[in-house]
């Protein structure tokens, strides 16, 4: 039996884990019995936007640490490399950025990663620039995926261009041209239907391409907040097949996405009654030193607003949030209620505005100058 995929994307906009933080996630990891690492933050530098730059001897001695501490927990830590801003392709399969490439991927090979994972996401569509002989943009990133693969000796993980299905109208030929051209042992990492999904499968690439052949993982970005972030998600985790291989991209904040991984060991199989959910969902809360009053406001920061789905409003009254966003901002002093101050605080903040409660210097003390000048028209009295 194939073992399941089950663990951590450090893939996220506007944060960097410190050595420390990744250790303590693969911690994490152990005690929730998931198996991999992915290391492939946007805020590493050496990664994505200077990605021809190679890592100092300082750097890779860290990251030959953290692998030998991720091997001893028995977890495996797939290391990215995201040269789609601009890589030339008339530099395929020889020239140098394929050369700097390979370089890269070998030194991250040597100190410990297990496996490479190719990315090619979040890309201005400026590819007729440097597309060399190549007619299609899809055809070109497998192409470089598998003469990549054929001389480290071993598949890639690739993440596409087109990583959801809502991205596909922008470029209908990419995914059929790409899953085509990529050789079937090659594992591609997956959105599903939206880039934040409420329901999640990585079988939704079905719907947009007829036939894949390599193995899939759903990239699950349930819980991420880089694109909002005055907002944080710790809702139940919901709408996931527990059998399917599973990457979970969260916050940055170490505490909390210690509590979404085990959020995500906890639940059982999709569709599990909702009863039972809930009370898993308020263990890992519990266990985590949550207090009781947050859980009472926990509505306010259950899920994303996804694609399709109108939000839902909060069943507890604005008092009692207020009465317990106190009791959460004075009285509940731990790591994690540190990483949830500001949102909580923020909370406080709109339910005040929302009742034409904070005084207009108030508004413009807490608020950047294009909303208070906003809330100051509409809301101050």
């Amino acid at each position: 039996m194939v073992e399941r995929i089950r663990g951590y994307a450090e893939g996220y906009y506007g944060k960097l884990l410190t050595w420390s933080d990744r250790c303590d996630l693969l911690d994490a990891l152990a005690r929730n019995r998931q198996n991999t690492y992915y290391y492939a933050p946007k805020e590493d530098s050496l990664h994505r936007l200077n990605w021809r730059a190679p890592y100092d001897a300082s750097w890779l001695a860290d990251f030959t640490r953290f692998t030998d501490t991720a091997s001893a927990k028995k977890i495996e830590v797939v290391a990215g490399v995201a040269p789609g801003l601009d890589f030339n392709f008339q530099h395929l399969p020889h020239g140098p950025d394929f050369i700097s490439l390979l370089d890269k991927c070998r030194c991250l090979l040597n100190a410990g990663a297990s496996h490479i994972s190719l990315l090619l996401d979040d890309i201005d569509e400026d590819f007729a620039t440097r597309c060399a002989t190549f007619k299609s943009e899809g055809a070109a990133h497998a192409s470089l995926a598998n003469a990549l693969s054929n001389e480290l000796g071993q598949q890639l993980w690739v993440t596409p261009r087109i990583y959801a299905n809502e991205l596909v109208e922008s470029a209908p030929d990419y995914l059929p041209d790409f899953l085509k051209e990529l050789d079937g042992e090659h594992t591609v990492l997956y959105c599903g239907s939206d880039v934040v999904a409420s329901i999640a499968s990585v079988e939704s690439i079905l719907e947009a391409v007829s036939v894949c052949h390599q193995r899939l993982i759903l990239w699950d970005n349930l819980y991420a907040n880089d694109y909002c972030p005055r907002r944080l998600f710790v809702g139940p985790w919901t709408g996931r097949h527990a059998d399917q291989h599973i990457l979970l991209n969260p916050t940055g904040m170490p505490k909390t996405d210690a509590l979404l991984l085990a959020l995500m060991a906890s639940s059982g199989e999709e569709g599990e009654a909702e009863t039972n959910e809930l009370s898993a969902w308020k263990k890992v809360l519990l266990e985590h030193e949550v207090p009781t009053a947050f859980i009472s406001i926990a509505e306010y920061f259950y899920h994303p607003v996804c694609n399709g789905i109108s939000p839902l409003e909060p069943t507890v009254s604005a008092t009692t949030a207020l009465e317990a966003i106190e009791e959460c901002l004075w009285r509940w002093k731990t790591p994690l209620s540190r990483e949830w101050y500001p949102y909580m605080f923020g909370l406080k903040h709109d339910l005040l505005v929302s009742r034409g409660e904070l005084p207009e210097l108030r508004v413009n003390k807490t608020q950047n100058y294009p909303l208070a000048q906003v809330l100051t028209r509409s809301t101050i009295k």
